[in-house]
């Protein structure tokens, strides 16, 4: 068999690697990243590219945009940007644009967001430009004001900055303004402050600079101060003063001049220039745009009071209700006054924000932001026993448990709460969270759903009994079932999804498979853009045989981690593939968890002579099948190399038919132990047992190889050579066009010789 032949895929659909197209050369019906059909061109500046796009995938359309080839060029602003996406990814809001997806195809890094229709605020301010008598209505003004504050002030709670609000910015459409560009304006920085020299250059770029739009930017920005809400809030007053008037606060043909003006004063009145403005709107530009961001409101939320305090009714109860908690628990308060970040072990509300950004990240499966959002907290804070924790957990979900240890340091010495301190210790140990007493198990606990996917779903797929109702294992497992259909509890380390896949993880180890699979395919139409629900989801489809759906997820996934489509390349046995691409990315957070998954398959395949990348794993299922002394990372693997180290036919297994979530490819390996024990015995009754076992898992994962070939030689003991060899043949089928591996050309062998 040539080489093309090993490496080649069996059809166009496994062509995977297709590169991007270059940007300069985009146009309409080009496809990016095997997903997005380009529709037309929207805009585009100095940062790059908006298309309308069709998601391939979700069948819907999206807006996509493509970071400039020349920024591109530096790796630290391409990380600057993907992270920036990824914290207003965060950001959900009515009054703030939905980003979708992040990608990077040949070093060119992208996203997309919803696709809005209807116009932006500076298209509908240029109508009236130089027309204060034809200048928005004030109730449309207040209104556009308030979803602007709102949007806002979602964003600043969670602590993303917008760097460059403008009209431009703002889409006016059939649920209101929404906010545009949340978080992603700050793609470029400078290492150091504007000077006059620099004034001109600076400001003639477009928006997208860390400095934003010069008519919009504070005036601490022009001195280098980072962007902060007061600045973000200064350039709302800026649009408000726009709209009022219909013209900007400073008019000056230079920058110098501009910055010369910005400094001597205030802008004209904005009664000067419309008599009839209400004094809570020229109250509110006066306060946005004050010189010092110490006299600009503190927040989104007290801007909007500044127009109207008690613009509805259900703000009215709020209030009442808000007073009524304050004056409750003032006493309390006075007696405690312990800020929540300092519980965190964290120096500042910002490394707050960031850690419960990098929570979202983690929850939604995109490991590899959270990790670099951690990392950054870690940086300002490196004794944080809640930044400790989460690091710990990033690395542990990205499969790099050495690097879990060799980062968590001496987390005795850590600060923040007690209960922080012994998360951290526990997701430090040598045993991730080895300890159940450490970790905060109860249910109304917003780590519940982290709880049951470490401790109690191992333990019950480690467990071969049947769900008796005097079973206390299955007890916990149901009870743990009824507190996960209620609500998650509200908070800044709530997750809502790794609860809904904890749901299913339990369903699938209790036997449940059909309930497993429903609850799953709802959960994928439900978040149909987060990674770990598309990762799951075509972990199922792969089991399913379903790889039409398995490869457009993987498709999908590649921006955020290989996984997946190494999983679909070595289910096909092509190693040798999976290995270039595994080498192609040296620095990525994923490659220790790339190098488990094929030396699992490596050894599935039994791979000859012992590969060495395989010789040094730290711990696991694939290090003990290539290093019978390693140890397992949960009690499901222990019981897995527990009983792969007993002869086959000395073991007394019997296994509910349910796929395990040990790594792949082990997930039906506990069923396939079982199976081997009774082929080595001519007991009928053993034989029955085993077809029965085989019959069950086949029909919930008739396409995993290893129990098709394992059926087979079941059915030939059983007396059936035909219905022995179609599972063989379909065995073969997906392993077309795999490499030469020992285990791959004793099965052509076979079905050569069966042929004769």
């Amino acid at each position: 068999m040539s080489d093309e032949r090993e490496l080649g895929p069996a059809d166009s659909r496994d062509d995977l690697s297709t590169p991007a197209p270059d940007p300069h050369s985009w146009a309409a019906g080009q496809i990016v990243a095997r997903r997005y059909m380009l529709e037309r061109l929207l805009g585009g500046g100095s940062t790059g590219e908006v298309w309308l796009a069709e998601d391939r995938l979700l069948r819907k359309s999206v807006a996509l945009k493509v970071l400039q080839r020349e920024l591109a060029q530096s790796r630290e602003t391409v990380h600057r940007f993907l992270r920036e996406v990824a914290l207003a990814h965060s950001v959900t809001h009515p009054n703030v644009v939905r980003i979708y997806d992040t990608g990077e195809e040949s070093g060119m890094p992208f996203f997309t967001m919803e696709f809005l229709q209807g116009q932006t605020l500076e298209e509908l301010l240029d109508q009236d430009e130089g027309r204060p008598g034809e200048s928005l209505p004030f109730p449309e003004i207040r209104q556009i004001a308030f979803d602007v504050l709102d949007g806002m002030e979602a964003a600043h709670r969670v602590g993303v900055v917008h760097r460059d609000l403008k009209p431009g910015n703002v889409m006016l459409t059939h649920r209101g303004a929404i906010v545009m560009d949340f978080g992603v304006a700050g793609i470029e920085e400078v290492s150091e402050a504007p000077n006059a020299a620099s004034v001109r250059s600076l400001v003639n770029t477009e928006a997208g600079t860390i400095f934003g739009s010069p008519a919009y930017m504070a005036p601490e920005l022009w001195e280098g101060a980072p962007a902060t809400v007061q600045s973000d809030l200064y350039a709302f007053g800026v649009m408000i003063y726009q709209m009022l008037t219909g013209r900007l606060p400073y008019d000056a043909p230079s920058p110098a001049a501009y910055l010369q003006k910005l400094n001597e004063g205030p802008p004209p009145s904005v009664r000067g220039l419309r008599r009839d403005t209400p004094w809570s709107l020229v109250r509110l530009v006066r306060r946005c745009m004050a010189q010092s961001p110490q006299d600009r409101p503190p927040s989104a939320a007290a801007t909007t009071n500044l127009i109207a305090p008690f613009r509805d009714k259900a703000r009215r109860r709020a209030v009442i209700m808000a007073a009524l908690i304050v004056i409750g628990s003032a006493s309390a308060y006075a007696a405690r006054r312990v800020p929540t970040h300092d519980a965190l072990g964290l120096p500042d509300p910002l490394s707050e924000a960031d850690l419960s950004a990098a929570a979202r990240m983690f929850d939604v499966g995109d490991s590899g932001a959270a990790l670099r959002t951690v990392e950054r907290v870690l940086r300002r804070a490196p004794d944080s026993a809640a930044a400790h924790f989460w690091q710990a957990m990033v690395l542990e979900d990205l499969g790099d448990h050495a690097a879990r240890q060799h980062r968590c340091g001496q987390v005795d010495s850590v600060r923040g709460d007690p209960e922080w301190i012994r998360l951290a210790q526990a997701a430090c140990g040598p045993r991730f969270l080895g300890d159940p007493t450490r970790l905060a198990t109860s249910p109304r606990s917003a780590l519940f759903p982290v709880a049951l996917e470490y401790m109690l779903v191992p333990e019950l797929e480690a467990s071969s009994r049947t769900a008796a109702e005097d079973d206390a294992l299955h007890e916990r497992a149901r009870a743990a079932l009824e507190h996960l259909e209620s609500p998650a509890p509200a908070g800044p380390w709530t997750l809502p999804i790794r609860s809904a896949i904890a749901r299913i993880d339990l369903e699938l180890a209790l036997g449940r498979a059909g309930e497993a699979v429903a609850h799953l395919h709802a959960l994928t139409e439900h978040e149909p853009s987060a990674p770990i629900v598309q990762e799951r989801a075509a972990w199922l489809a792969l089991h399913e045989g379903n790889l039409d759906r398995a490869h457009a997820f993987a498709v999908s996934l590649r921006p955020i981690d290989r996984a997946t489509e190494l999983h679909y390349f070595l289910l096909h046995g092509q190693l040798r593939r999976a290995w270039e691409w595994i080498e192609a990315a040296p620095g990525a957070p994923q490659r220790q968890a790339w190098i488990e998954l094929w030396c699992g398959f490596a050894w599935r395949f039994e791979a000859m002579p012992p590969p060495p990348q395989c010789r040094v794993l730290f711990r696991g299922l694939a290090a003990a099948a290539w290093n019978p002394g390693s140890a397992g990372d949960s009690v499901l693997e222990d019981a897995i190399i527990e009983h792969e180290r007993i002869d086959a036919c000395r073991r007394h297994l019997d296994p509910p038919a349910r796929i395990t979530h040990a790594p792949p490819p082990f997930e039906l390996r506990l069923g396939e132990l079982a199976i081997e024990a009774a082929l080595c015995s001519e007991d009928a009754a053993a034989l029955d047992r085993a077809q029965n076992l085989a019959t069950r898992l086949a029909a919930i994962a008739p396409a995993n190889p290893w129990l098709s070939l394992l059926h087979a030689e079941l059915l030939d003991a059983r007396g059936k050579p035909t219905l022995a060899r179609n599972q063989r043949l379909a065995v073969a089928e997906l392993w077309s066009h795999a490499d030469r591996l020992p285990r791959v050309e004793r099965l052509r062998e076979l079905l050569s010789q069966t042929a004769q």
